[in-house]
């Protein structure tokens, strides 16, 4: 993380974190798809649980105060064999409230058996009512507004995302990450790899997460904040997440790919495709 810190981002996202550590599904578990630039992980939120990870925050806001770019966002989420899910995203929000920037509620990850059945409606909305009263109750108490914002599939239907942006709406929750890994294998060009569980990401998620972000934005009318995430390697990438109604975007695939001097060369060449297009 401090090396993180030192790096040419507005914005570090840690996690997924669950209520108790958990070692993640069994190894190997990532698997590199070289001719597309694209990953597939079946990772399953493998982390030392909330506790151990919140005491190292800690050490770090010693010197990397609130508010303090790059903001450090934490990512929640559900331990594989809990009996309350909705719990486990409480008590997270409950421990990382006073050190995070602002929490990811992560629904949408392929690899937790039954995690994305909490993007439907009937599980959605008790979930972001219950953090979302949380939140009400740490602001009482501290005077500050935690932002919230949900981390969803690319491989939901329409009438799933628009369920989605009015909850997200009714529950003033601050925006949406779109998006997580996906789970279908047609996008993946070289067939070989289509047997391999886990999530897609890198360049063949683009197309879908590009897809799902234009949708968000046309079905919030513009009115939620968006976080474009996937096959985001070039500055012209995230030229095109933008124009699609993205306030911010996010990497991970291409640092892997590329290196983290890959940063620098897209803010560059955004920044210059943003003069040519004024």
């Amino acid at each position: 993380m401090p090396g993180l810190l030192k790096q040419n981002f507005s914005f570090i996202e840690i996690g997924t974190v669950t209520p108790l550590p958990q070692i993640g599904n069994s190894k190997p578990r990532v698997f590199r798809v070289p001719e597309e630039k694209s990953i597939i992980n079946k990772l399953g939120f493998p982390n030392l649980g909330a506790s151990k990870i919140f005491n190292n925050l800690c050490k770090i806001r010693k010197y990397h105060t609130l508010g303090l770019e790059p903001l450090i966002g934490v990512n929640i989420g559900c331990n594989k064999n809990t009996k309350n899910p909705l719990k486990d995203y409480e008590k997270c929000f409950e421990i990382f409230s006073s050190v995070a920037d602002y929490i990811t509620i992560n629904v949408s990850s392929p690899n937790t058996p039954g995690l994305r059945k909490l993007q439907l409606q009937n599980n959605l909305a008790p979930l972001l009512k219950t953090l979302s009263n949380k939140r009400k109750e740490y602001f009482k108490k501290n005077k500050r507004k935690i932002p919230l914002v949900l981390k969803i599939a690319p491989d939901l239907v329409d009438s799933d995302l628009k369920s989605i942006v009015k909850l997200i709406s009714s529950y003033q929750i601050e925006g949406i990450i779109a998006t997580n890994t996906s789970i279908n294998k047609k996008i993946i060009q070289n067939k070989k790899y289509t047997k391999l569980q886990g999530g897609i990401s890198g360049n063949a998620l683009y197309k879908n997460s590009n897809n799902i972000l234009k949708k968000l934005q046309k079905f919030s009318k513009g009115n939620i904040t968006l976080i474009g995430v996937g096959g985001i390697d070039s500055g012209e990438k995230v030229f095109k997440k933008i124009k699609l109604g993205a306030n911010a975007v996010q990497v991970y695939s291409s640092l892997i790919y590329n290196g983290i001097s890959i940063v620098d060369k897209m803010v560059l060449d955004f920044v210059k495709l943003c003069k040519l297009n004024k």
